[in-house]
């Protein structure tokens, strides 16, 4: 076998092993936001359990949120520096244990707790799978990562259909059962996921103020996290909001889990769409779409909601496509734009954008609770509406690759 036969083979194996290591992080970050996704729908009568009101449930998740996505950059930092599986395997322990320990909180407390520890998790989980996925792809990285995005969707929508069964069946206090299959994967990807050889790697060697003022310096960066912060506003709002509004009109544990897991799974299929989608109108008109399109829609859905129940659920369903449509173009042209920050500038996109709008959660929940939950819709989606002005900043085109 000569010499170019030799180097053929060891780039067939490197590629089947890019693509196992791709597919079990996939399925991990499935597995992982399946946890994230778990509270929402069961949030109405968690909180009626314990006597909690809306605005301290609402306070009790912006807590969740601020731990698991304002750390996630320096949970990104250490992981560009650390190459390790340390974050993708503790992170799924402790979002599967704590996320599913909440059905047995007695007070508020107990409660911002547990949710407080599995959003840890969750945060542990993003920035470094997320970096690991840009370093396996190499020329599919688009498509790779938009499967990723949608996985994480996907199962950030199943969470709410197993939650609220459990919850509907069986009663909340039987919610611990559902760490089981978390703990039984963190093991499988334990021993499946190859360890990472750090001698292919540049690790960053940089402080973390440096590298910080790099990121914020840059000011298509900057854009990027407020549209993933718009994207995270509307999508957040309407997940969580929703579920006490349909819980006042009658509507049971699962049959809210699953109106909630069909808002997320289409809105995981527009992530997944994204990249065609992209390449037909261009990757600016599809930020401007996901930020100007979820206000037509949902000033036609609170229209209708009184009107046609059925009309005004598909509009609903609309809204979690469209709003998701930039995911998976916003996370790879951020990575495009400064790939010597893999971990870290995931960890902006996927989870310090997140943590913005866990700021604003409490006077969401504040306004909603006093004015209405369907006039805060309205308000919400108006934001990423105004603020769609600020794509016209971004480059005429995406950077032509990263480095892996």
């Amino acid at each position: 076998m000569d010499t170019q036969d030799i180097r053929e083979n060891q780039n067939t194996q490197n590629s089947a092993e890019n693509k196992k290591a791709v597919a079990w992080l996939t399925l991990g970050h499935g597995m992982a936001d399946s946890y994230s996704g778990f509270i929402n729908p069961i949030l109405p009568f968690i909180a009626a359990n314990i006597g909690a009101t809306l605005t301290a449930a609402a306070c009790a998740m912006s807590a969740s949120q601020l731990f698991s996505s304002m750390m996630q950059p320096v949970f990104g930092f250490i992981a560009d520096k650390w190459q390790k599986r340390f974050f993708i395997f503790w992170g799924t322990i402790l979002a599967s244990i704590f996320f599913s320990l909440t059905g047995l909180v007695h007070n508020i407390w107990q409660l911002a707790l547990c949710l407080i520890i599995g959003g840890v998790g969750v945060g542990f989980y993003h920035p470094q799978a997320t970096g690991f996925v840009v370093r396996y792809s190499g020329k599919k990285l688009s498509e790779y990562m938009s499967i990723f995005i949608a996985a994480g969707t996907i199962g950030y929508s199943i969470g709410p259909i197993i939650s609220s069964t459990i919850t509907q069946f069986f009663g909340v206090t039987k919610l611990p059962f559902a760490a089981i299959w978390g703990i039984i994967f963190a093991l499988l990807v334990f021993f499946c996921v190859p360890k990472i050889n750090v001698n292919n790697f540049v690790k960053n060697e940089k402080s973390f103020k440096t590298t910080l003022t790099d990121i914020f310096k840059n000011k298509t960066v900057r854009i990027l996290i407020m549209v993933s912060a718009l994207k995270s506003l509307v999508s957040s709002s309407f997940s969580i909001l929703m579920p006490f509004y349909w819980k006042e009109h009658g509507y049971n544990a699962f049959q809210i889990g699953f109106a909630v897991f069909l808002f997320l799974t289409i809105g995981a299929l527009g992530t997944y769409l994204s990249n065609r989608y992209e390449k037909i109108i261009g990757y600016k008109n599809v930020f401007y779409t996901s930020l100007i399109v979820p206000f037509i829609l949902t000033i036609i859905f609170v229209s209708l909601i009184k009107i046609s129940t059925l009309l005004s659920f598909i509009l609903f369903i609309l809204t979690g496509f469209v709003t998701m449509l930039s995911v998976s173009i916003n996370m790879v042209m951020a990575q495009k734009t400064m790939p010597q920050y893999k971990s870290m500038i995931s960890g902006f996109i996927g989870g310090f954008s997140w943590g913005i709008v866990g700021i604003f959660l409490p006077l969401i929940g504040f306004v909603a609770q006093n004015t209405g939950i369907i006039k805060t819709l309205v308000i919400i989606s108006f934001i990423p509406f105004v603020l769609s002005y600020f794509v016209r900043y971004l480059p005429d085109k995406q950077p032509d690759k990263a480095e892996v």
